[in-house]
């Protein structure tokens, strides 16, 4: 029999479906309003959120309900006290159902209506930003969320165009990942040495990112504006011994080019140059042909006129003439702060730009000096100075000057049976174009163990070319990536970092202003070095 009691109807979720179920009349009175007005407002792609709002209703909380199944099968739930909800976790590409309650005390009203959403799609927007910093043997570019992107990857390489024919390195990719989670995203990218990229070459790596949408697909992938960063540096041994060098390509006397000074004009500004930055040693390369600054021997060579015109500083070889006489490269030092104990020559180094080139080699001095404060710390010095290859296919001239620097390694190998910390300056006639060749002057010479001191704490006018053409520093053209090229090197084997290293374009003289003379075709580069203790036997 039914009860006299009359009762009302309220409609509640049971296992995800809607159905009517009876109340009392007490209950029905105590349960809050059904929910009106419930509509999708903003929405963050990026986030995978989307904000949902209603009509306030006065002394209840709330309760919103969404899947993406219009029987709310595996429902999300979000209890809130305002009368709005930031659903989360909404994938791109799926339709969302959601209802709203409302609650009083234990009681909860009936759902609102159904409503649905999605993100809105759209075709992949601008990089908000994009940077890079350095990483330990690498970079780590970052950036903001390219609106309505679903995917990125990081595209990086070791020259500013990588689009750029014949001379090119192929870029490298990540693989495409997630664009959600969080907004802002990073992805450190490690050097190589296969793309001269690992921190002991010195130098740049240049990446960008690219955004995709799998949503709202399209031919078109976005791309980020290009960064560019070095990698971290190793740190230099502060205890060790601090040696100020120089490496100068001074011009051989007779090889100026029409309209720039000759070398009675540029040997006091070359002087002044060197003393101004109070160095320790120096590699001096085409110091040669005759500097007609001595009445008494007009065919004085001028390394012998530079040794004399710099006091402080004395040069380590006197030998003969070297042949051909367009390499006058010499070593000079303080001798009041080194001894010198040992001189010499390292034999093998072709010079590529005779036809015969296996016969003629060119004259590359070594020095071992010992500091003077302290004595356990004995090391070489070498100046070198390849001659450009006779042969005008790139790809050959390349081979030939990493093939030196294959047999100097092996003429210094032999020499250096102690195992002495060693520093080599010079023109080595390569930069590290064409970008797709990897078997070079410099790379050959690093991975046969040295370090290039341009991988510095601090660098200095690096932007710059150290080949400066007898041009002006006005004159001078800044690589916009901030990554001039260098042909003019100073390198270790046996230590590795520098304190500072600066391509000196801007040349001075010893009262600290800027000379009115171009000094050289070259700039003076300088390295603040650290040469740890001679190794025990």
């Amino acid at each position: 029999m039914l009860s006299a009691v009359r009762r009302a109807c309220v409609t509640v979720a049971v296992a995800g479906a809607l159905v009517a179920v009876a109340v009392t009349p007490a209950q029905a009175a105590s349960a809050p309003s059904r929910v009106s007005g419930v509509v999708p407002s903003t929405q963050s792609w990026a986030a995978k959120t989307v904000l949902l709002k209603w009509k306030a209703m006065s002394g209840v909380s709330y309760q919103a309900k969404y899947s993406t199944s219009s029987t709310f099968a595996s429902a999300t739930y979000k209890n809130v006290t305002t009368a709005s909800s930031n659903l989360t976790g909404i994938q791109p590409g799926h339709t969302y159902y959601a209802v709203v309650r409302a609650k009083k005390g234990s009681t909860y009203g009936a759902y609102s209506s159904r409503i649905s959403f999605s993100l809105t799609a759209g075709y992949t927007g601008v990089f908000p930003s994009v940077s890079a910093k350095p990483a330990t043997n690498g970079i780590t570019v970052a950036w903001g969320a390219a609106p309505y992107a679903t995917d990125y990857r990081v595209v990086w390489s070791s020259g500013p165009n990588p689009n750029r024919r014949p001379d090119y390195w192929v870029p490298s990719a990540t693989s495409w990942f997630s664009a959600f989670n969080p907004v802002t995203k990073s992805r450190t990218i490690s050097g190589i040495d296969a793309n001269l990229t690992a921190t002991a070459y010195g130098n740049p790596i240049y990446a960008h990112v690219e955004a995709r949408s799998t949503v709202k697909p399209s031919t078109h992938v976005r791309s980020s504006p290009q960064v560019v960063a070095w990698p971290t540096p190793a740190m230099p041994d502060e205890s060790a011994l601090a040696v100020n060098f120089g490496s100068y390509n001074v011009e051989c006397s007779g090889c100026e080019k029409p309209g720039t000074p000759e070398w009675t004009t540029r040997a006091p500004a070359i002087a002044q140059n060197i003393t101004a930055q109070q160095l320790d040693i120096a590699t001096v390369v085409e110091a040669s042909g005759h500097s007609d600054s001595n009445p008494y021997d007009p065919y004085e060579q001028a390394w012998v006129d530079l040794d004399r015109r710099l006091t402080s500083l004395v040069v380590t070889d006197t030998g003969d003439l070297p042949n051909p006489s367009d390499q006058g490269n010499r070593i000079f030092y303080n001798p009041s702060k080194f001894t010198l104990v040992a001189t010499g020559n390292l034999g093998g180094v072709y010079d590529y730009r005779q036809t015969d080139w296996a016969h003629h080699f060119i004259n590359t001095p070594w020095a071992e000096l010992r500091s003077k404060t302290s004595p356990d710390t004995s090391f070489l010095v070498v100046a070198a100075h390849y001659g450009v290859p006779q042969t005008t296919d790139p790809v050959l001239r390349k081979t030939q000057l990493g093939i030196d620097s294959a047999r100097l390694l092996g003429s210094l190998a032999a020499l250096n049976t102690a195992h002495l910390p060693v520093i080599l300056g010079g023109d080595l006639n390569d930069n590290r174009y064409p970008e797709d060749r990897t078997d070079g002057a410099q790379p050959t010479l690093i991975r046969g163990g040295f370090y290039d001191a341009a991988a510095s704490l601090h660098r200095h006018g690096t932007a710059k070319s150290t080949y400066n053409n007898s041009l002006a520093p006005s004159n001078q053209v800044s690589d916009p990536n901030g990554d001039g090229q260098r042909i003019d090197y100073i390198l270790t084997q046996g230590f590795r970092g520098s304190d500072q290293f600066t391509n000196n374009y801007l040349p001075v003289g010893t009262d600290g202003r800027l000379l009115s003379v171009v000094p050289s075709d070259h700039n003076l580069i300088t390295a603040s070095l650290h040469v740890p203790a001679t190794p025990a036997s």
